[in-house]
């Protein structure tokens, strides 16, 4: 929706209100004019008002998701609002139905507390104030029960991916599963907007335009659930692909430690301490350099290299973290330690692309 627009942040959060939202804003006041028509009035300024509540209520939204998504721990880039809606992008640090379930439900939940909060309000007040208020309350409803259908890219379709997932133990079962029901709802709402057409009528536009949105957020689903599925089957040989070390004590004799390695099984030799967790990494070309006589005179931790954060990852119940960590690193080779930090061996990410590559 374009680079253009506000921005500012609300509880540490960014907010983007793109030029796209904007447009929103004013397409949704001139379109409820009407109904707020009285005599001697065209109704635009309560529109305006209306238009400007609603766009705060979708903020409530997002925000609730953000809420809930920092309360995991998860850091949120940002939350956009734009012609349709709104939606926030935050980073999962971990990969559970549950905590995925809990930030999905939020959002809906968080509307339809607002539809309560407008109707109750409606109820005791009137004239301008009041209509604006029912008109707030019959509309958070509407877009919640809409954010709960059961289908991507919407609320509800998190809610059919978290449970599928869950019953499975599958992320990308729970992903095929909400980007075909998601599909199936755009059909029905394409079926519908098209027959609205055919029967003359303008205001279907904007169910045809929502048919179309939610059949493409739909197809990125099914995209990524593919991607989800190629690594679930990748990881399941990620431990298989770590390549075997040697681990010597850093004042074991540089000599014994060569002597030692076997080379055509082993792809390095690593320095533990005194609880077995990883050090360092012996520079071949440091120690080729001492002369084959003195090898057996000095030890080898003068010859090593301190393993950085960011060359090591660890093993833990799920391997494809392994992935994420080494593409995040940018490192073509990392070392792989246990959750106690022990070395299991080196993971390269030419072995985990020639596994992406051969499914």
């Amino acid at each position: 929706m374009g680079d253009g627009g506000l921005r500012f942040q609300v509880a540490g959060f960014p907010v983007h209100l793109p030029l796209g939202g904007i447009l929103g804003v004013l397409l949704i006041a001139y379109l409820w004019a009407p109904a707020f028509e009285g005599p001697g009035s065209s109704g635009i300024g309560l529109a305006a008002v209306f238009a400007v509540l609603l766009y705060v209520a979708v903020l409530v939204h997002e925000l609730a998701h953000a809420v809930a998504a920092r309360a995991f721990g998860f850091p949120v880039h940002g939350i956009t609002l734009w012609l349709l809606g709104g939606y926030t992008v935050y980073e999962r640090r971990e990969t559970r139905p549950g905590r995925e379930l809990v930030v999905a439900l939020v959002g809906p939940l968080s509307t339809l507390a607002i539809a309560a909060a407008c109707r109750l309000g409606s109820t005791l007040t009137g004239g301008s104030v009041g209509a604006v208020l029912d008109a707030l309350a019959w509309t958070n409803l509407l877009l919640a029960v809409l954010n709960l259908l059961p289908g991507a890219p919407l609320d509800g379709g998190a809610i059919v991916k978290s449970t599928v997932w869950k019953l499975s133990g599958s992320e990308s079962s729970g992903a095929k599963a909400a980007g075909y029901a998601g599909l199936v709802i755009a059909a029905a709402l394409g079926v519908v907007a098209v027959i609205g057409i055919l029967g003359g009528s303008t205001g279907i536009l904007l169910t045809a335009v929502l048919a179309a949105f939610i059949g493409f957020g739909a197809y990125q689903s099914l995209k990524a659930a593919k991607q989800h599925g190629v690594l679930d089957q990748v990881s399941a040989t990620l431990p298989g692909l770590i390549r075997p070390v040697l681990t010597v004590s850093e004042r074991e004799m540089l000599g014994a430690a060569l002597d030692r390695w076997d080379r055509t099984r082993q792809a390095g030799v690593v320095t533990v301490d005194g609880q077995g967790r990883l050090l360092a990494a012996l520079s071949l070309p440091a120690a080729e350099a001492v002369p084959a006589v003195r090898r057996d005179e000095v030890e080898i931790g003068p010859f090593t290299l301190a393993i950085t954060a960011d060359q090591r990852v660890v093993l833990g119940p799920d391997p494809s973290t392994m992935v994420a960590e080494m593409a995040d690193s940018g490192q073509s080779l990392v070392f792989v330690s246990d959750e106690n930090g022990r070395p299991l061996g080196i993971l390269t990410a030419a072995d985990v692309n020639r596994a992406l590559g051969q499914r």
